[in-house]
């Protein structure tokens, strides 16, 4: 570094340092000066100790110049500053969280198409039939999209399931089933309660009467993922056959690569949360162990 360029770096450092505290110095000078005055007694307040009075007031004069005319970008600009950026970013933060809700609705959306593509692929889309798919997420199952042309069968109930109830338990485990289950309400439901993990309360809550059932095992690259679930209230609607042309149709990969790639941002599963960071186990205590001796 030249001469010049350290006295330029001088004159920036001092410019910098009267542009920043030259107010509030003088406004430290013009209150030093002002108790100066103070300290005179009332008769030579205004005659020995008239130079401190000049000297605070011009000083303080001198503060107020600096702060209108030095100080750059002024208080009140930065607070006004600070204000906008705060409400822009607050406003960004609204569009982001809009358009983060739009594309949840948009996937979702495209889930329940490939259902209805998939549904009619395999004959499973009459009045009688139902279609779901599940995402497993954090030790439990959340329906993804769900396709129904009865407008009741198409709602939806609970946000996640157990894994170990039901056929989507089931085909998760083996990797597909096919069931049918009593016609009459009260046999069905002692047989949920009694072969599928349905409590009593829950196995009576259930809208659909589904006797014919077929689940699939959602796999993308040999990794599971979750499953999709076919339902009819009409005995043998559907079964292996409905398995076997869903597991061979393009729309069901289709669907896989969905479920596999996008399914942390539906509004089901971000609904309920993230997966919960790993914990790790307390580290035990190192003891020292006397060697063996050889026998």
């Amino acid at each position: 570094m030249t001469s010049d360029d350290r006295a330029i770096s001088a004159l920036t450092w001092l410019w910098r340092l009267i542009k920043g505290w030259s107010p509030q110095t003088l406004g430290v000078l013009a209150t030093f000066f002002s108790i100066i005055w103070g300290s005179y007694d009332v008769d030579k307040a205004w005659t020995e100790g008239i130079w401190a009075f000049y000297c605070a007031l011009g000083l303080l004069v001198a503060a107020l110049l600096a702060q209108i005319f030095i100080q750059r970008p002024t208080y009140m600009s930065l607070a006004k500053r600070l204000r906008e950026t705060e409400q822009r970013a607050a406003i960004d933060k609204q569009n982001m969280s809009d358009d983060a809700d739009a594309k949840s609705r948009v996937i979702a959306d495209t889930m329940e198409v490939l259902l209805r593509k998939i549904a009619e692929h395999c004959n499973a889309d009459s009045n009688s039939d139902r279609v779901s798919a599940y995402f497993f997420h954090n030790g439990s199952f959340i329906n993804l999209a769900r396709h129904a042309l009865h407008p009741e069968y198409r709602l939806r109930g609970r946000s996640k399931y157990p894994v170990g109830q039901g056929a989507i338990g089931d085909a998760w485990e083996i990797g597909s089933i096919a069931v049918n289950l009593p016609t009459t309400r009260k046999q069905w439901e002692r047989r949920l309660v009694s072969k599928h993990g349905y409590s009593a309360e829950e196995a009576a809550s259930l809208r659909m009467h589904s006797v014919s059932i077929a689940a699939l095992r959602i796999e993308v690259d040999h990794r599971a993922v979750g499953v999709i679930v076919f339902e009819s209230d009409e005995l043998e609607n559907v079964g292996q056959d409905t398995i076997d042309a869903a597991n061979a149709s393009m729309l069901f990969s289709a669907l896989s690569e969905i479920v596999s790639s996008a399914a942390m941002h539906t509004p089901g599963v971000k609904q309920i949360g993230p997966e919960p960071a790993p914990t790790a186990r307390p580290e035990r205590p190192w003891k020292p162990t006397k060697p063996r001796s050889p026998s």
